[in-house]
């Protein structure tokens, strides 16, 4: 099934399936460009694959006890203790993260930070895409983020899409990153391509976040 349409107010399209005829959409120009040849993979437009962050990209885990707290290990947890990130299996070990918010107040992220990136020639053309697995259904609002330097950043309020989703499956989920830009992000500077975030429990497994070209007529934020 496909969305009959973008809604950027607070992003909470009807429908779930997002350009996933038979898996066929997204299976071409940059997918191909980008994980063609593993060994050799695009950090402009892979971020996150097997498990680990690709080229320049880390592994960010905030809360208000630290916003920029680094994460070189598999595993660990927020400066706050309110967010927990362990290794999962997406299609073998240790090739997604599990990701678990609790409910020690205050809001707290997952985030890939880098050297900036300019993504502004593929604004009507590409999507920020992640393998997501809802493990337990979002209490609050939950967020999906892309940051080019404080205070600019384009956010999108993702929880009613997450909790419609089936529990323990894995689901691939695009948003094309005009989306973001028409919530204030600057394509020209990203230098945190994907923030997740919320302040209440929740919890869901993700594996593989890269950038995907979209099909010819695709809708979008801006058409």
């Amino acid at each position: 099934m496909l969305f009959s349409k973008f809604t950027c107010k607070g992003f909470q399209p009807l429908k779930i399936r997002f350009f996933l005829l038979s898996g066929l959409y997204f299976l071409f120009g940059l997918s191909q460009q980008t994980f063609a040849n593993e060994q050799n993979l695009n950090s402009k437009y892979s971020y996150f694959v097997d498990g680990e962050p690709v080229g320049n990209w880390a592994v960010v885990l905030s809360d208000e006890d630290n916003w920029m707290l680094s994460v070189p290990e598999k595993e660990g947890v927020s400066a706050g203790n309110r967010l927990k990130m362990t290794r999962t299996a997406y299609k073998e070990k240790d090739d997604a993260v599990a990701l678990k918010w609790g409910r020690k107040k205050g809001k707290a992220s997952f985030s890939l930070y880098g050297p900036a990136i300019d993504l502004s020639e593929l604004a009507n053309r590409s999507a920020l895409t992640m393998e997501i697995k809802v493990k337990k259904k979002p209490k609050g609002t939950v967020s999906l983020g892309m940051d080019c330097g404080y205070p600019c950043r384009g956010e999108l309020n993702i929880q009613k899409t997450l909790r419609q989703l089936k529990i323990s499956e894995w689901t691939t989920y695009p948003i094309p990153i005009d989306c973001f830009a028409a919530k204030g992000l600057d394509l020209r500077k990203i230098n945190a391509i994907f923030m997740l975030s919320t302040d209440k429990p929740f919890e869901a497994q993700v594996a593989n976040i890269r950038l995907e070209l979209l099909p010819e007529g695709a809708p979008t934020c801006t058409k």
